[in-house]
């Protein structure tokens, strides 16, 4: 009993000290909820800390998981991490997290920008961490320095209309189908399939309204409109009704 409660002190000692970056050049950090993945999942609490020396490099980080369980303190050994940094304000990493009590676990998350300003920026991330027994399906809200910065507001987000999904029987008309974003985003839409589409804004019942119409969209074309209020828009092709997709702003 003395070695577990010596273990979560040394493992809170850990996130507290390792975690603080104070020589980093950016530093990223939120916390949200973790899946455990198994016969009998349950839901618990988890954040999440990054140390970016660059746009290519990670220096610390760490995954801490609190739930039925106990407590996970998972440290990147930085020199085993792939990361990188996007323009779009996107990044992906990849590689080892230890333990205080040498168990490791394979980690990777990908982010995307939800919000960028010249003194910060947030992220939503999605992770997943797992090792021999156990697997942690992981969803956060960072916020953080940004290693590229932008001094006014830039909130995008983007939307492909993939090739070979015209058949009424895909389901994959868009990715996202159903994008959350917050107010004040500009939603790109991007034609990569062969054939040609359009983005026509509907109610909940199917019906056209007057919102946004790209028109005709060839190959390759985009189409942009901002989302300034929060509410569910449905749009649809006018072309093949049946792709139907959903961007919500909360």
């Amino acid at each position: 009993m003395k070695a577990i409660v010596l273990g979560l002190i040394l493992s809170l000692v850990v996130i507290s000290s390792g975690l603080a970056y104070a020589d980093s050049t950016y530093q990223i950090k939120g916390s949200g909820a973790a899946v455990v993945n198994a016969d009998n999942p349950s839901l618990d609490t988890s954040s999440m800390h990054l140390s970016i020396t660059d746009a290519s490099t990670i220096d610390k980080g760490a995954i801490l998981v609190k739930g039925i369980d106990g407590l996970i303190v998972a440290r990147f050994t930085g020199t085993q991490w792939n990361f990188t940094y996007n323009n779009d304000g996107s990044f992906h990493g990849a590689g080892p997290a230890q333990t205080v009590s040498n168990d490791v676990f394979a980690v990777s998350f990908d982010g995307t920008r939800l919000f960028a300003t010249g003194s910060g920026s947030m992220w939503k991330v999605t992770a997943n961490m797992q090792d021999a027994n156990k697997k942690f399906v992981m969803n956060y809200l960072l916020i953080g320095n940004d290693p590229i910065p932008t001094i006014n507001v830039s909130n995008n987000a983007k939307i492909i209309i993939p090739n070979g999904n015209s058949a009424t029987a895909s389901n994959g008309f868009y990715l996202p189908l159903n994008l959350e974003v917050i107010p004040g985003t500009t939603v790109t839409w991007q034609n990569q399939d062969s054939l040609k589409h359009d983005i026509q804004s509907i109610d909940s019942q199917g019906n056209i309204i007057s919102s946004f119409n790209s028109g005709l969209l060839n190959t390759g074309d985009t189409f942009s409109y901002k989302f300034d209020k929060p509410g569910v828009y449905h749009y649809y092709c006018t072309i093949h009704p049946w792709r139907i997709g959903v961007v919500t702003v909360s």
